[in-house]
């Protein structure tokens, strides 16, 4: 019973803490909602960005408390002005605006928990020009009320309200929003932030261009202040271009009389709104851009990592693979080799001393048979794993080991060029080259090379670079390859170039060369197999 007491009693003080921290940031809206009303114009009006911002973040069963704190300001600002002429005016021109910027928010609907402000841009604009239609709308409608009359024409009266009111949305709104995600995990520096105070300069080229005495028409200085702005937006991101053309908007004050000279309040209006709105979209745009790629960078860097663990993996097992077929190799050239060398000595000596003639031809003839058995023992254990290699090296293997006997007795003429200290290389990297030679080779032998083949291996290597480059030439000239069925033999001269991370290339139309192969080594590699 008692922890139920406790648990009840945790929840009323969360419940209470929260009522407070509500109540406190309604005051704060109260604050904030009083001061841009302060600094509202005749070209924008300010409090609809934070309107409709808070509208946007605030939970919906909360609106209710927001409502009331605002009205409250509302009509308390209005009747200090004294601009309506009867009480029905005074507060309908206080609550109508609210009840049209929750009305277009909750028609259009608001973005899911957690969605970044970068993709609710869109759509908080979209809701933010239906709510200044409508705030124009009913403005218009409870001041011809009020007064009998409007001061202006209807299309001016209209325009006013509601390009004031989307102006206020451009300026405001995403500075909200920017803020917002201070408090969220998309955090940034404050230096950061605010471009380390490279959002000052749209309004310093405003203020600097227009104290200059070479520049007479005002809109000079206010149009060239804008590209700083749109730079910002694109090099940096969309909140510091906001930022940037938030603070530009107080060196409009200074240039606003004559702006209006030249301009009427509706055009300057007009070219504050959708200069806030594509600078937005721009740095948006670039923004998204730049997420994208960075994280095509990253992707791309997983997949070098992962393709570098394996090819790593691949040379391993390459390596076990042919330290496995060295075990073999020397377990049957020791074991079975030196029987079968015995079986034949046997015979020999039995083949001596027996007199009956059928006898000793029946026992040569096993002896050539054990003599045949032996030599295909030789092969196999050849091809398990190039004893040459150990004995003679990489060079000399090329150029004079089974190779080249196997392309002579094809009638094949063979050539091979070696530069530099090939027999330096890792065990896993000579043996790998001398299999891709070898199953080249015996490629050209079975399929046909125009009676040529020509090895080239050349190998750089200082303390900077090593730099192994190999390529097989033959004149069999254009071949026929099917790219999906490649075939067993070029698959495997892939698979061994990949495994030790070669670039591997294969001309089926020249043969000039047919195979080549280049490969970047650490020159550590060669200094410690030496």
């Amino acid at each position: 019973m008692r922890d139920v007491d406790s648990i009840l009693e945790g929840k009323f003080h969360i419940d209470a803490y929260a009522r407070a921290t509500l109540w406190l940031l309604l005051a704060l809206y109260a604050l904030a909602w009083s001061a841009l009303y302060a600094g509202s114009t005749t070209f924008w009006f300010l409090p609809a960005g934070l309107r409709l911002g808070v509208l946007w973040v605030l939970p919906r069963r909360a609106w209710w408390k927001m409502a009331a704190v605002e009205w409250l300001a509302g009509l308390t600002l209005i009747y200090l002005q004294d601009r309506f002429h009867t009480p029905i005016g005074m507060v309908a021109a206080a609550v109508m605006p609210w009840c049209c910027y929750a009305l277009a928010v909750r028609m259009i609907g608001r973005h899911g928990r957690g969605t970044p402000t970068i993709n609710a841009l869109p759509r908080l604009f979209a809701c933010g020009a239906l709510a200044s239609i409508l705030t124009a709308l009913a403005l218009t409608a409870i001041q011809l009320n009020d007064a009998g009359e409007l001061t202006d024409s209807l299309g001016t009266t209209l325009a006013g309200y509601g390009l004031g009111d989307f102006a206020g949305v451009v300026i405001v709104l995403p500075i909200l929003l920017a803020l917002h995600g201070q408090f969220g995990p998309d955090r940034r520096g404050w230096g950061e932030l605010f471009a380390s105070g490279l959002v000052l300069a749209p309004l310093a080229v405003a203020l600097g261009l227009s104290r200059l005495p070479i520049i007479d028409e005002p809109v000079y200085p206010l149009m060239l202040a804008l590209l700083p702005v749109f730079s910002i937006a694109y090099r940096i991101g969309w909140r510091q271009g906001a930022i940037a053309h938030a603070l530009m908007i107080p060196g409009l004050y200074t240039l606003s009389g004559p702006l209006v000279a030249l301009w009427s309040t509706g055009q300057l209006q007009v070219m504050l709104a959708v200069a806030g709105f594509v600078a937005l979209l721009l740095g948006a745009t670039a923004e998204r851009q730049r997420s994208q790629r960075d994280a095509l960078a990253q992707t791309v860097r997983e997949l070098s990592l992962r393709s570098g663990q394996l090819a790593g993996a691949a040379n391993r097992i390459a390596t076990l693979q042919e330290e496995e077929r060295r075990r073999i190799g020397a377990e049957l050239h020791d074991q079975l080799g030196q029987d079968m060398t015995a079986i034949a000595t046997r015979l020999r000596i039995v083949e001596r001393g027996a007199a009956d003639p059928a006898l000793r031809a029946g026992l040569a003839s096993i002896n050539a048979l054990v003599s045949d058995a032996h030599s295909h023992l030789r092969e196999a254990i050849e091809r398990l794993h190039p004893a040459v290699l150990d004995r003679f090296g990489l060079g000399r293997a090329l150029s004079e080991g089974p190779i080249a006997e196997m392309l002579r007795d094809h009638k094949i003429t063979y050539e091979c060029t070696v530069e530099g200290q090939v027999d330096a290389l890792p065990d896993d990297i000579a043996s790998a080259i001398y299999r891709i030679c070898q199953e080249a080779t015996t490629n050209c032998a079975k399929h046909g090379c125009g009676s040529y083949v020509h090895i080239r291996l050349r190998l750089v290597y200082d303390a900077a670079r090593c730099e192994l480059d190999l390529q097989i030439e033959d004149k069999a000239g254009q071949l026929r390859v099917d790219p999906l069925l490649p075939g067993r033999g070029l698959l495997n001269i892939r698979d061994r170039a990949q495994a030790i991370g070669a670039d591997y290339r294969f001309d089926a139309a020249s043969g000039r060369p047919r195979h080549h192969l280049k490969l970047r080594c650490d020159p550590g590699s060669i200094e410690a197999s030496t």
